[in-house]
């Protein structure tokens, strides 16, 4: 081989490298600028100023109720949207619910008469009565018993938490603010020393928000027992004591 063809085959030999090199290089750029858009089109997350503290983090419930909110994109609606029917039986229904109350028994935020009018509630069998059960897209499922003259709401978390009870079966011993100070405790969340008051002047809603926390929690007596727990940020409360503040002017 002459030196003429030496050359040529060595710029074929580098021709070909380079091609072959391109194309190794093509899927790994192609993998690049979909992870970019990929990233451009995931979920966002929450603005700074409405993370969550690192205390929060820390709370099971706080973090429960803020990744609810944020992560699954269900926030808690209190009527039909964003829930599905949950396919559960009547006994398994009325088994998950008793545990429930036996538990607000026990802390004291149910008394033993509002217990067993409960207990009644599920052992009825009027024709009138109404049984539902949803579930959400984050694990949270709500029990919806009534009659005509009873009403049970209940809400649940993933991990059995009750985050919601409205029960009009007859008022308990407590007032609001002594079932709030006892929700609180039951909720685990006393360890927050920021709760600023959000009661009504009549007394019979105790309310409070910790900003650390970005919960909103709330016990009434007014008309049987209501009790709640949501996350709600500062600019969600500060918006809603605005709004209510110009109601009353």
């Amino acid at each position: 081989m002459n030196r003429k063809q030496q050359i040529k085959t060595g710029f074929f030999c580098a021709g070909a490298l380079l091609l072959v090199l391109a194309c190794m290089a093509l899927p790994s750029a192609f993998c690049a600028m979909q992870q970019g858009r990929l990233l451009q089109t995931s979920h966002s997350c929450p603005a700074e100023e409405s993370a969550l503290s690192r205390q929060g983090r820390e709370n099971a419930l706080a973090k429960l109720l803020y990744d609810r909110q944020f992560l699954a994109g269900t926030a808690p609606e209190w009527d039909s949207t964003g829930w599905q029917v949950l396919e559960q039986s009547e006994e398994e229904q009325a088994n998950s619910i008793s545990a429930a109350l036996e538990r607000l028994r026990k802390e004291g935020l149910l008394n033993e008469a509002q217990t067993a009018a409960a207990y009644g509630l599920l052992e009825t069998e009027r024709p009138d009565a109404c049984k539902t059960a949803l579930r959400d897209a984050a694990g949270f499922v709500r029990y919806e018993w009534s009659t005509q003259t009873e009403s049970l709401l209940l809400e649940l978390g993933p991990g059995e938490e009750v985050v919601r009870l409205r029960w009009n079966g007859g008022s308990g011993q407590l007032r609001a603010a002594e079932l709030l100070e006892a929700y609180k405790r039951f909720l685990n969340v006393t360890e927050f020393t920021d709760w600023q008051d959000l009661s009504s002047e009549d007394g019979h809603l105790a309310a409070a928000y910790s900003p650390a926390a970005q919960l909103y929690v709330y016990a009434s007596d007014g008309g049987g027992t209501e009790l709640g727990a949501e996350h709600k940020t500062p600019e969600q409360v500060a918006a809603a004591m605005s709004g209510e503040k110009e109601g009353t002017a």
